[in-house]
């Protein structure tokens, strides 16, 4: 009799682990995954968002749909193709920003914790952060007016080029002119914009 009643367990076990695979309610094989949009907000996505922020303009996605995963800039023409500093237009957020390039059309970029004057970003900083560097008896120029100066100051990386106060870099990783891809990277890199 004990036996039966075994069998009878492990029968009807044995049934239930089919109709619960059958029906999904096993944990090893559940059914297709719920679609992102349907997925309620995640609060820890919203902080990685905001980590990715910059306080020169409103966030933008880490891949915007660029096969680099870089912001496009486009180099204004016209205007002193020969000037050291080029410039361009950036479109963030639904919005037009003038920002600066190099004279080949890399993005210019700023480092938050550099003073009025004074260049941080030295050594290995350096390395990835390439300073832009004013050439030796090039006279500094821009491909247009600019509303705020340009000048050259002697850093612990050379000759170094400031605009507005401001040491200027270039982003190692940007291999691409024209797409910048360092804007907002460890909350202290921005792109130098400017208005008109």
């Amino acid at each position: 009799m004990k036996t039966l009643q075994r069998s009878g367990l492990i029968a009807i076990t044995v049934l239930l682990a089919i109709l619960l695979a059958a029906c999904g309610g096993g944990t090893s094989n559940q059914g297709p995954t719920a679609n992102a949009t349907n997925q309620p907000a995640n609060p820890n996505n919203a902080m990685q968002n905001q980590a990715n922020a910059t306080p020169m303009v409103t966030a933008t996605p880490a891949n915007n749909n660029n096969m680099t995963g870089g912001i496009p800039i486009t180099p204004n023409m016209g205007g002193n193709n020969a000037a050291f500093i080029h410039t361009g237009k950036a479109a963030i957020d639904g919005k037009t920003v003038n920002v600066l390039l190099t004279n080949k059309n890399f993005a210019v970029y700023y480092y938050k914790p550099d003073t009025m004057f004074k260049a941080t970003c030295t050594g290995q900083c350096a390395q990835d952060w390439p300073p832009v560097l004013a050439p030796q008896g090039m006279m500094l120029s821009s491909s247009m007016t600019l509303p705020k100066a340009l000048s050259v100051h002697q850093t612990p990386n050379g000759s170094q080029v400031f605009y507005d106060g401001h040491a200027l870099y270039t982003y190692a990783a940007d291999t691409q002119a024209g797409n910048a891809t360092g804007r907002g990277e460890d909350m202290q890199w921005y792109l130098v914009g400017f208005e008109l």
